[in-house]
C-alpha cells in the first residue's frame, strides 16, 4: 500500500479534493519540507521508534521539534508529535498530477483504506486519496 499525505504551497489558495491538492508538475515549490501533527495513541503508537517507523524517520527527527529530551522517552497516550515528511507533485494518471508525501505501508489483514486513512494516519490522508494512489491494489 502507497500512502501519501495532502500538501500544498501555503502561498497558494488552492481547496483540496478528496483525492488531493492539484499541481503542476514544474511548479517550483516542488518538493517542499513541512510537518505534520501526529498524536501518539495506545497500543501501537506510544514510542518514538514506532512513530518514526510509519513515517520513515528517524527518532531524533521527530523528538527534537516535538521537544523531546530523550529519542527513547516512552510516549504518554495524545501526547503531540511533529513528524517531518517531504511533499512532491507526483503525476497519477495524463490527467492528473497531485502533490503527496508518499509513505509505503503494509496493509494488514482486516485493514481497509478508511481504517488505515483514519485509525494508524489520525485522517491525515483521505482513504479516497489512497484508492487514488493505489488504484489497483484492494485490501483484504
Amino acid at each position: 500500500l502507497f500512502l501519501f499525505f495532502l500538501c500544498c504551497d501555503s502561498q497558494a489558495v488552492i481547496e483540496p479534493t478528496t483525492s488531493g491538492y492539484t499541481c503542476s508538475l514544474n511548479q517550483t515549490t516542488s518538493p517542499c519540507q513541512t510537518y505534520v501533527y501526529y498524536r501518539a495513541v495506545a497500543p501501537d503508537f506510544l514510542d518514538l521508534a514506532s512513530v518514526g517507523d510509519l513515517f520513515s524517520v528517524s527518532r531524533l527527527m521527530i523528538s527534537n521539534p516535538s521537544n523531546i529530551s530523550s529519542p527513547s522517552s516512552p510516549l504518554v497516550p495524545f501526547q503531540s508529535l511533529f513528524v517531518p515528511i517531504q511533499c512532491s507533485c507526483n503525476r497519477i494518471n495524463s490527467s492528473m498530477s497531485i502533490s503527496y508525501a508518499g509513505l509505503n505501508y503494509t496493509i494488514k489483514a482486516g485493514n481497509t483504506f478508511y481504517l488505515v486513512s483514519t485509525n494508524q494516519f489520525q485522517n491525515l490522508t483521505s482513504y479516497q486519496s489512497v484508492e487514488v494512489v493505489n488504484p489497483t491494489l484492494v485490501p483484504t
